[in-house]
């Protein structure tokens, strides 16, 4: 630090540096839906984001690194809706069942799953290391949703096969005839034994 900077302005430049990468991704979020991941390109990005390609790289370290920043937005907002509904629910099956249903539930989290079977695709296919541990990472949130949700549940109840549910139902719901809801509630009948 020199004399006249304070401790202040470096934590606001940090701040504002986080911020603009935010503000970037947030700007390309359509451009990620309606193109998915693989046609998006940093010439895309930049002119979505009224920023030259130069910058984009300034905050992000490649594509993949803004399209992990988009996830883990639309993560925090899925997050935040599902809470609220959890907070609306007075028992375990509710609970559950809007932790897996909220994915599926409104056209805006139906392209945000396309996104995700478009990474899931590329991840189980070509095993790029940044997709995996970004995954692993996800993976740890939704445990601690799923640990936060089930906090007074008396019955133990495997988190990490809620996960892998979940994701089968990302999977298979590309298939016309596969009924989420029917499969959500058969799934949680044999789980909470009824």
């Amino acid at each position: 630090m020199t004399d006249g900077q304070s401790k202040d302005n470096v934590m606001a430049i940090i701040v504002n540096k986080e911020e603009k990468r935010r503000d970037i991704a947030l700007s390309c979020e359509e451009l990620l839906l309606d193109n998915g991941i693989e046609s998006l390109t940093i010439a895309q990005i930049a002119k979505s984001a009224g920023v030259g390609k130069g910058t984009i790289y300034e905050y992000f370290i490649n594509k993949e690194d803004i399209v992990f920043e988009i996830i883990t937005l639309f993560i925090a907002e899925h997050e935040k809706k599902l809470l609220q509904r959890v907070d609306e629910s007075s028992t375990t099956r509710e609970k559950l069942f809007h932790f897996f249903y909220l994915l599926f539930e409104d056209e805006i989290a139906k392209r945000h799953i396309k996104i995700y079977k478009e990474f899931l695709a590329i991840s189980i296919t070509r095993e790029p290391e940044d997709m995996l541990a970004f995954s692993e990472g996800c993976h740890s949130r939704f445990k601690s949703i799923l640990r936060q949700i089930l906090k007074d549940e008396p019955r133990d109840i495997p988190i990490s096969s809620l996960v892998i549910f979940s994701t089968g139902l990302v999977v298979e719901s590309r298939l016309d005839s596969f009924d989420i809801i029917k499969e959500i509630n058969l799934f949680l009948d044999m789980l909470l034994n009824k």
